[in-house]
């Protein structure tokens, strides 16, 4: 069987195209969006029955209208300030002032006043960890993230600064048995102690912990002790520590978590002691909480490398005005509802999923099709760790599901792209307009009924 060489392939685009070998690498290898974009670009809406349901995207569209008509409102071209390079391209002081207010009263910040010379304005919090990464990393040096992870890490740490991402495996970690066991603090401690040893066994010099929070995909928060754990950690090892704290406000009542853990922000936490606060670094977004992916908003908070960073690209926006409480309100209702539909779906169908209060998505548990041998069963399902000989098989079926479900017109997210550590997770998003929820779950029932017969489960 032929295969080709990377390198023949990158240096094939780099002459072809006339680029950069950076510029080649993410042509060749790293476009994740170009095969999506067919698909997306046609989505399901009642006047377009034949469009896909994409239940994919961490995109919360149940207030769209609302957020659109918020935004047109509250638009006011100043032609001596939002026209012109004003006081930089950073974003305008107007916008780093109300972002730094809002860090400040809805994070409850212990570090102070947060003002607008911590803040730096981005075209998204991708293009805040891109520049990070850039700004930290040399090319090849190490990112530690907690497995499963959100799969754009991935690009936004590669595309420009060349680092690494180093996955944090809790497989064989003492104290772990199930997901729940990912947020405890000794769990915590020593997967990160073992990966950092073997990232450095393995020649890779570690940089950075990056974590979410809330998870991204699981969909809970950290408590406050694993968080100062995080810190201590990174303190220790003289790491940079990255909270991606893009859902903080995507957080709802779930009555099968009777216990939940809150949002806390590591800006409400007092690390003194534990971690040099040149170190620490908060990244937020308008994308998740307010409903406003396409908006490409978002800001990081630190205290010195905010000038270390290349400029961002939002220097005339500006928001005096922000929404009142009946939008988080509305949204947390609306968010309810449609995950009650979700879960309901799924438990009268025979589903399991790990409940979760965070987030605009449910972490779904197919294994039993996945899994549907006799080797998989009798294993506990012990056979599809990734780390198992015969994983390519199950690897292979969760891809098949994935393609069952774009054929029947919907599209879901396999957990192999997350990192996880065993086959035959999916995550679904619950945030989309009731009628596409309906519809993109019985979508997913079809192709699940296809995956069983041809999987052979009896």
């Amino acid at each position: 069987m032929n295969t080709i060489n990377p390198d023949n392939r990158i240096d094939t685009t780099t002459s072809t195209h006339q680029l950069s070998r950076r510029g080649a690498c993410n042509a060749a290898d790293r476009d994740v969006w170009s095969p999506r974009e067919k698909s997306m670009g046609n989505p399901w809406s009642v006047n377009n029955p034949t469009g896909t349901v994409i239940l994919r995207l961490a995109e919360n569209s149940l207030l769209h209208e609302e957020i659109g008509q918020f935004v047109q409102t509250q638009i006011k071209v100043l032609p001596s300030d939002h026209p012109t390079y004003s006081t930089g391209p950073r974003g305008s002081r107007r916008l780093r002032n109300a972002a730094a207010t809002f860090l400040t009263e809805q994070f409850r910040s212990r570090q102070g006043i947060i003002t607008a010379d911590n803040i730096f304005i981005t075209a998204g919090v991708a293009s805040a960890i891109d520049a990070l990464a850039w700004a930290i990393c040399n090319p090849g040096d190490g990112i530690l993230i907690p497995r499963p992870l959100y799969n754009g890490f991935h690009v936004d740490i590669l595309n420009r600064s060349n680092a690494q991402l180093v996955g944090v495996t809790y497989e064989g970690i003492e104290g772990f048995s199930t997901l729940d066991d990912l947020f405890r603090l000794e769990v915590n401690r020593r997967a990160l102690e073992a990966a950092l040893l073997r990232a450095e066994s393995e020649g890779v010099t570690v940089r950075v912990l990056l974590v979410s929070n809330p998870h991204n995909p699981l969909g809970r928060c950290y408590p406050p002790e694993t968080l100062m754990e995080f810190a201590r950690f990174c303190g220790e090892k003289s790491l940079h520590f990255i909270s991606d704290e893009i859902y903080a406000m995507s957080g709802f009542p779930n009555p099968a978590i009777p216990i939940a853990t809150p949002f806390i922000s590591t800006l409400a936490l007092d690390f003194q002691g534990l971690i040099d606060p040149q170190l620490t670094h908060v990244l937020y977004g308008a994308s998740k909480d307010f409903c406003a992916n396409g908006l490409r908003l978002g800001l990081y908070w630190d205290i010195l490398l905010v000038t270390a960073c290349p400029p961002g690209c939002l220097g005339g926006h500006d928001r005096e005005q922000t929404l009142d409480g009946n939008f988080m309100r509305e949204k947390t209702t609306l968010m309810v509802e449609n995950y009650t539909i979700a879960t309901d779906f799924l438990r009268g169908h025979g589903i399991r999923y790990l409940e979760m209060d965070s987030g605009l998505f449910i972490w779904v548990d197919l294994r039993h099709l996945v899994g549907s041998d006799l080797e998989a069963r009798n294993s506990g399902y012990k056979a599809l760790k990734v780390t198992s000989p015969g994983a390519s098989v199950y690897k292979q079926r969760e891809m098949r599901i994935a393609e069952l479900c774009i054929k029947n017109g919907v599209m879901i997210a396999p957990g192999h792209v997350y990192v996880a550590e065993e086959y035959g997770w999916f995550r679904i998003t619950f945030t989309v307009g009731k009628q596409a929820l309906k519809e993109g779950l019985d979508r997913l029932w079809k192709s699940l009924e296809e995956a069983a017969v041809e999987f052979g489960l009896d």
